[in-house]
């Protein structure tokens, strides 16, 4: 150690648990400090400056969130450890999204696993007090998965909360928009805990027919049904000391819910056509695009399913909203298939400017698309295609540009609606000009809900049923009635689209 010792605040109610830590951290060198009330770690405070403070969650005259908060913004140096029983874990976690470094669960079993934590802990803390945030401890494992981060405070965060939970074996739910990222967040958590030597395996739980969900998820007995010439393991097995990815986990049917929430609360399952159970150990990472909270109050989501799988809900940022990565990930997705491209400053400002609804997915594909067709060094705006060109940095081109910038304000409208209400103008137009106009009406439409929004003006919406049944019935024509392609434009199951032409009523292909 060096000559000034690493000072430790200890703040527990307990006096074993201060007598316990203080012994053991004096034993490495540390100077521990402990107190067993909100006056005395004020007083603590007041007098020394600590580099890490190891604060219990529930204490007589106060709570470690408000002691948390106390020490953040008298030492913000001080990396704080939040000490909990297992039943306030959430709490925990929500502790660490306020700024904890870490938790600690009681009762205290693993010695080594607490002297490791002081010890990261004291060094981030000395890294915060001489300035230097440069290094994110999880850089090493996100860089080993392929997980481009970039800077974004919020995604940043994210990750970091990600990184702290890994260790801990309790459910993960994922939250985000289609193309996030979702599966290489679940594969970095996988990474980044001890169970990173055993399988991962995702599971898409909309891609999979109803009929074969049950039997690739517990597996079948040979003679279970139809076909089950053998007996053949399922996923929760294969699985088995790994991490399982339950993806679009919004789209389980009922039945499989059930048989979920039983394997979360008894570590057991059944095989299809099976008697006896089967023990597992799993750790299970759930991601959807879907509002599971909205799921459940239109009862198409159990709620004690949704608590059992949050325990911890990460939401990933959608791709617009942290646009100053878009550089860094265009780059990577242009080097991996050549190194010697590099992008236009041009380029650069029309991607920061896109909307990206389909994230990080559709920024992959673009940008393999523009190394495809540029013959140079340089990937410039042309090679983007059409849809960037119909955006609010795109150069005037062709009537459909010219028709939505008109200066005047009653003619832009006119014209535009003209144009879209006449066939035979439309007719005329290419298929980068239609792509265009329709690119510019979605833009218009998404401008002026915002604006109607800031002006507190309520839109009359259409029942979601009708929108739904529009889109689908868009998909349906745009593919000619070809169910597969139509379900996979829309991004769900084929059999979840059958499904949603039965309940609306639509005509059948």
């Amino acid at each position: 150690m060096t000559d000034s010792p690493t000072k430790i605040l200890i703040i527990d109610d307990e006096r074993d648990v201060c007598t316990f830590f203080s012994r053991l951290l004096s034993r490495k060198g540390y100077q521990v400090v402990t107190a067993a009330s909100q006056p005395e770690a004020l007083s603590a405070l007041q007098a020394e400056q600590f580099s890490v403070a190891l604060v219990d969650l529930k204490l007589p005259d106060t709570d470690g969130i408000t002691l948390l908060e106390i020490i953040k913004s008298r030492q913000p140096a001080c990396e704080v450890i939040i000490m909990t029983g297992y039943s306030t874990v959430k709490t925990a976690v929500a502790a660490m999204q306020l700024g904890a470094y870490e938790y600690l669960e009681k009762p205290f079993d693993d010695i080594d696993q607490i002297e490791q934590l002081v010890g990261r802990a004291a060094g981030s803390g000395a890294n915060l007090l001489k300035g230097d945030t440069s290094h994110d401890e999880w850089a090493e494992v996100a860089q080993g998965v392929g997980f481009r981060v970039g800077s974004s405070p919020a995604m940043k965060r994210m990750v970091s909360l990600a990184y702290k939970v890994a260790g801990k074996d309790i459910s993960v739910l994922i939250q985000g928009k289609t193309g996030t990222g979702k599966e290489v967040l679940a594969r970095f958590i996988h990474a980044a805990s001890c169970r990173a030597g055993q399988p991962f395996i995702p599971v898409n739980c909309g891609a999979l027919p109803e009929n074969l969900l049950e039997s690739e998820l517990f597996g079948h007995e040979k003679g279970a049904f139809t076909g089950a010439n053998q007996t053949r393991r399922g996923i929760f097995e294969l699985a088995n000391n790994g991490t399982l990815l339950l993806d679009e986990i919004g789209d389980a049917t009922p039945q499989i819910q059930v048989k979920l929430l039983r394997v979360l609360e008894t570590g057991e399952f059944m095989r299809v056509g099976g008697e006896r159970p089967i023990k597992t150990d799993v750790r299970v990472i759930a991601a959807t695009n879907v509002d599971l909270e909205q799921a459940i109050a239109e009862k198409s989501f159990r709620e004690d399913l949704f608590y059992r799988l949050n325990v911890v809900r990460l939401e990933i940022p959608s791709l617009s909203a942290r646009s100053e990565d878009i550089p860094l990930l265009a780059e990577h997705f242009v080097h991996q298939l050549n190194r010697e491209l590099k992008l236009a400053a041009g380029t650069v400002r029309m991607l920061q400017g896109y909307a990206w609804p389909g994230n990080i997915r559709e920024l992959a594909n673009v940008m393999r698309r523009a190394v495809v067709i540029c013959n140079g060094d340089t990937i410039l705006p042309e090679h983007l295609g059409g849809t960037f060109l119909a955006g609010p940095t795109a150069p005037e081109r062709g009537t459909v540009i010219k028709a939505v910038q008109q200066p005047d304000r009653g003619g832009m409208q006119g014209a535009l609606l003209e144009q879209c209400g006449a066939p035979e103008e439309l007719e005329r137009l290419d298929a980068d000009e239609l792509n265009r106009l329709l690119d510019s009406l979605r833009q218009a439409q998404s401008n002026l809900l915002g604006v109607m929004r800031k002006k507190k003006i309520v839109p009359a919406l259409h029942a979601l049923k009708d929108s739904e049944a529009e889109t689908i019935k868009e998909a349906l024509a745009q593919y000619d009635g070809n169910i597969t392609e139509a379900a996979r434009a829309l991004g769900i199951a084929r059999n979840t689209l059958y499904r949603k032409i039965k309940e609306l009523g639509l005509p059948g292909r």
